[in-house]
């Protein structure tokens, strides 16, 4: 059947029956060595989304639409015969970066974890590992995915209790996500808890996104892997100085969840194996960053218990950054590296700034080994 013969076919089917249809059609197309993307695209566009004018006009109401869409994008997923790679090939093509396709991503997504749907789950794995799981259509994803189980129906939050089990790669890339959604506030208590019990039960998700290799398409190119690590530490250094305007019990059951989750954290660094892959586990960039912020608060100059609990978090990090990075290289000179980028150093205020953390550090964790370390990350603070 040619594709005019094809688009002719399915202009003669209503709504939803044209979408089912025109899935299964784009899905014998993507197992093909010709894909016909052209084609591909005109079908997804008029027949699963009904974005061409003439589809409108037979089209039901919208929200209507949508809960069947969502039901049959679901089924098609989780229906057998299908190959993972051709599957996660339609997803990506569904869903692209740049549509306006993502509230129903977000519903389909929602809907398979509470039918853990495995398909979807790691099929949304794939997608937010290839637009980078810090991106902003992943962030977006996470925000409504923590949108529909803790705000507007918080009595299912069971239901992600399992998600590492069931789909360990989604979920490395949720935590992710996540963690940039809170970039700028705390997290509420319920996530925290939940968060720390999926690590506790599987020690191994932070680095799940390094070591699980999903079934991209045939040809595709897997991207950089972004593990949670970095945005959790961030969390948990900058929490103590968030938590001050709390009240004491609150404050006191959030700051034992974020001791769980550092312990947890560093827990996982001292696992990573001298491995090509594990160097993009956590960065120098990553925590020259969170030091970037800790510097901006205005308590970090006032002498308290939360700002030293908040240093001594970020002392942690870096020392067990330091003793990760030197089992994975043997070139690693923080001196040299020190001379170099002092080099670049014109700001006055952030050299001040520099000096002024770097001495907090080091007198809060008193660790010989700290001291290059942190004036590595610090200087980078003031590039």
């Amino acid at each position: 059947m040619s594709g005019i013969e094809l688009i002719q076919a399915l202009r003669k089917l209503d709504f939803p029956f044209c979408a089912r249809e025109a899935l299964c059609r784009i899905e014998m197309l993507c197992a093909k060595p010709g894909k016909q993307m052209d084609l591909q695209m005109d079908m997804i566009s008029e027949f699963v989304f009904g974005e061409i004018e003439r589809r409108k006009k037979r089209m039901i109401p919208a929200a209507i639409q949508e809960l069947q869409l969502v039901e049959v994008l679901s089924d098609f997923f989780q229906s057998s015969g299908g190959s993972p790679p051709v599957r996660n090939a339609v997803f990506l093509s569904l869903f692209p970066a740049e549509s306006s396709r993502h509230t129903i991503l977000g519903y389909l997504v929602s809907l398979a974890i509470a039918t853990q749907n495995k398909p979807v789950l790691n099929a949304t794995g794939i997608w937010m590992q290839q637009l980078g799981s810090t991106s902003t259509q992943s962030v977006g994803l996470a925000r409504h995915i923590l949108q529909d189980y803790f705000v507007l129906t918080p009595s299912s939050i069971d239901k992600l209790k399992q998600l590492p089990v069931l789909a360990a790669h989604f979920t490395a890339n949720l935590l992710t996500a996540v963690g940039e959604v809170y970039k700028d506030r705390n997290p509420p208590t319920e996530l925290l808890k939940l968060i720390g019990d999926w690590i506790n039960e599987n020690p191994s998700l932070l680095l799940t996104s390094l070591v699980d290799n999903p079934a991209l398409p045939t040809g595709g190119i897997p991207m950089t892997p972004i593990t949670p690590i970095a945005g959790l530490f961030r969390w948990c250094v900058l929490s103590p100085l968030r938590n001050e305007s709390m009240c004491t019990d609150e404050e006191e059951s959030q700051q034992k969840f974020y001791s769980k989750i550092q312990q947890l954290l560093m827990d996982s660094v001292l696992r990573l194996k001298n491995s090509g892959s594990n160097k993009h586990a956590i960065s120098a960039q990553h925590l020259a960053a969170t030091t970037r912020v800790l510097s901006n608060f205005p308590q970090i100059q006032l002498q308290t218990p939360s700002r030293d609990l908040a240093l001594e978090r970020l002392a942690q990090a870096k020392s067990y950054w330091h003793y990760y990075n030197r089992y994975r290289t043997n070139t690693f000179s923080s001196n040299g590296l020190c001379k170099q980028i002092q080099l670049r150093q014109h700001n006055r205020q952030a050299e001040i700034e520099y000096e002024l953390i770097l001495s907090y550090c080091c007198t809060v964790c008193k660790r010989n080994v700290l001291y290059d370390t942190s004036k590595y990350f610090l200087t980078l603070c003031s590039i």
